[in-house]
């Protein structure tokens, strides 16, 4: 059993807004991925710790469980059913400790059996992705490393090493290792997204865009996907297109703090103040961190002649910018000047 890496904008965490798939990763993974075996009831060891082991695993007592396969391993550390049953074991913990919500008991479960059965790829998978969803991109970057040399070309793990390198900001390698995934996974639109996210960061833009239109050509309901063709055509002027895209992706969730501020941003370049007013406080009560909707509402709340409301909103956006680039200092996840709202995974 794998720990579910969603992805969207990687995002996993889902590179789509209310899809089932990303990015972090967005972005951000879609399935369970099953990178080696697991020992089943014909596999039990014969001898009785090992049995013993086994039952209380099967018996879902999986705490204990893991106690019994490490008592193994302290006696044999080479021991494959052992190394194979805590590592099942400590899966099934962390998922218990993530549908409570508990990353950090999650964590704990992860490191611990790579401290009692190191470098088991299954393991190692699944603690990259952990790692990766609590933004600790450092530590997913090693321990994916380390997983991709026991797995050279596995493009399962080539597609989970892209996203580690697009959340510390290193492209050409997250580039590199998406084009490795679609080598072999062509129709992947999660993957085709997350490849255009790297263009957009590389500022290759027609490239960014291909890969945002391929995207929804083979998954209509990836609304990140026309996020991002809305915020290109924004970028260049094509206000009516831009809003065109923003609402396919409101259409899908009304509440995408991007796209509001996204359209918003439009009436306002158009100097259709009400209509950009409407849409940016929509925007602002969605995400109330992401500073671009509040910094256009004040641009907006000036235009309409309104100075007290006007000021506040540009204060707000001038101290969340500040925070967002102090966080993006301290190297847990790339920021960009249109990074995405709270509300939206990338």
């Amino acid at each position: 059993m794998q720990i579910v890496r969603k992805i969207a904008g990687l995002r996993h965490r889902p590179l789509v807004a209310g899809a089932p798939c990303p990015f972090l990763f967005a972005f951000f993974f879609c399935a369970i991925l099953a990178v080696s075996g697991r020992p089943s009831a014909a596999q039990a060891p014969a001898d009785a710790p090992r049995s013993a082991a086994t039952e209380l695993l099967q018996a879902g007592k999986f705490d204990a469980a893991r106690e019994a396969f490490e008592a193994v391993l302290d006696a044999d550390p080479a021991n494959v059913d052992a190394r194979e049953g805590e590592v099942a074991a400590s899966e099934h913990l962390a998922l218990q400790a993530r549908a409570k919500g508990q990353a950090d008991e999650a964590l704990r479960a992860l490191l611990r059996a790579q401290e009692a059965a190191p470098n088991q790829p299954r393991l190692l998978f699944d603690l990259g992705i952990q790692e990766e969803e609590m933004h600790l991109y450092q530590d997913a970057d090693r321990t994916l490393a380390m997983l991709e040399k026991l797995q050279p070309g596995n493009p399962q793990v080539a597609y989970a090493v892209a996203h580690a390198k697009l959340d510390l900001g290193q492209l050409a390698a997250a580039e590199e290792k998406m084009q490795v995934y679609l080598k072999s996974q062509p129709n992947d639109a999660s993957a085709h997204y997350g490849l255009g996210r790297v263009y957009q960061l590389e500022l290759e833009t027609e490239k960014a865009r291909r890969e945002f239109q391929r995207c929804v050509e083979l998954q209509p309901v990836q609304t990140e996907a026309y996020y991002q063709l809305g915020d290109i055509a924004l970028g260049e002027g094509n206000f009516a297109e831009a809003i065109a895209d923003f609402a396919k992706t409101l259409a899908r969730d009304p509440k995408h703090g991007g796209a509001l501020a996204g359209t918003g941003q439009a009436w306002f370049k158009q100097k259709q103040y009400a209509q950009a007013e409407t849409f940016l406080q929509q925007a602002i009560a969605a995400a109330p961190e992401y500073e671009k909707g509040h910094y256009y509402l004040g641009l907006t709340l000036a235009r309409l002649g309104r100075k007290e409301d006007s000021e506040r909103e540009l204060a707000l956006a001038t101290s969340l910018a500040d925070a967002a680039n102090k966080k993006a200092r301290s190297g847990l996840r790339l920021n960009t000047p249109d990074s995405q709202p709270p509300n939206v995974q990338p």
